[in-house]
């Protein structure tokens, strides 16, 4: 348990640091957005605490998450990222540890350029009791890979779920599978 914790609590800092420069500008040039940015950082943090304590969560909460973790990503790149949710409803309560679709849409942004002329879409479907997230692959030049991240998903999902997830990687397309349990 005390190892599932230490992988679980692996929120990238340099995302509060992002987020509150955006929330500086915002307030500076787009008050009326910077209310509804602030609402969706304090639903982001309010689940990074609640997810503390959990060793799994619905798939529907990890949705609902997502959206307010993508919103903020999304005032901040400018609306060229976007996330395609293929969810069937009766998929919505299958389990999974908490924070996984953070995990992966943070890898997306890091690992990508995203912009107006590159803008990004994120798949998000199940597929044979698997949750999987895809994109396109558009490498930043700068963009250099521990693989922590994903290790860290790996044996996090292994400690739960008895199974790892799946990297696919061909040419062009970016995908990440990961299992989900269903009660």
């Amino acid at each position: 348990m005390a190892r599932y914790t230490a992988l679980q609590n692996q929120l990238n800092p340099h995302f509060l640091f992002n987020t509150l420069n955006t929330l500086i500008a915002e307030i500076e040039y787009n008050p009326d957005n910077a209310v509804s940015f602030t609402k969706h950082l304090s639903s982001v943090y309010r689940y990074v605490l609640q997810s503390q304590n959990k060793t799994l969560v619905t798939l529907n909460e990890e949705l609902e998450f997502n959206r307010s973790y993508l919103f903020l990503h999304e005032v901040r790149l400018g609306n060229c990222l976007h996330c395609d949710d293929k969810i069937p409803a009766d998929c919505k309560d299958c389990l999974l540890p908490p924070l996984t679709l953070q995990l992966l849409v943070e890898n997306v942004i890091k690992h990508n350029s995203i912009t107006q002329s590159k803008p990004m879409t994120i798949t998000i479907q199940t597929e044979n009791e698997y949750l999987v997230v895809s994109n396109p692959i558009h490498p930043k030049k700068s963009a250099t890979s521990s693989g922590v991240g994903l290790q860290n998903l790996t044996k996090r999902c292994k400690l739960m779920t008895g199974k790892h997830i799946i990297i696919e990687h061909p040419a062009e397309l970016f995908t990440v599978k990961v299992p989900l349990l269903y009660e």
